[in-house]
């Protein structure tokens, strides 16, 4: 099971906003550079620095925005051999071996992997924007633990595997 954390709507919104930020502060770091490093009477290296700085940053918004450059996706797989997740366009991404995990945590803001070598993985369900879409993350993950025999908030259950015919 493949979940998207944000729709195609939210993914057109965010781009936008980029691209406006982006647009703002190019413009304005770039008023700031020529004032600063042709226009003013003693040129001030720092303060024309620093806006090429923002022109740079406002240049890569706008980048982002117009997808010349595109953003990591956020997502939740589940698999039937692993988990994989990303929460944020530029966090790390995760992947978790379902026989490498001993037991699964569940609460309303965060799902707790044990591991099987004694370190836990977090997955913040806080950290999705849509509250439904994180209701929906944890059942799916609640469900493909018991699938797969694994211990689910201290309770273990166990769930006969279905024949494929």
């Amino acid at each position: 099971m493949y979940i998207n954390l944000y729709t195609a709507r939210q993914l057109r919104r965010i781009k936008d906003r980029l691209l406006w930020l982006g647009l703002f502060m190019a413009s304005g770091g770039g008023s700031a550079l020529i004032y600063n490093l042709i226009l003013a009477e003693k040129t001030r290296w720092a303060w024309g620095a620093a806006a090429a700085l923002v022109v740079l940053v406002g240049l890569y918004l706008v980048a982002l925005g117009a997808d010349k450059i595109r953003l990591k996706e956020a997502f939740v797989a589940i698999l039937p051999d692993k988990i994989s997740y990303r929460l944020a366009f530029y966090s790390k991404k995760y992947n978790l071996d379902w026989n490498g995990i001993s037991g699964v945590h569940l609460s309303d803001h965060c799902v707790l992997f044990n591991l099987c070598n004694g370190h836990q993985r977090t997955l913040r369900l806080s950290s999705i924007e849509s509250h439904n879409t994180a209701s929906r993350v944890a059942v799916s993950l609640q469900v493909a633990a018991l699938e797969h025999n694994i211990a689910v908030n201290g309770a273990r259950f166990h769930v006969p595997k279905q024949n494929s015919n």
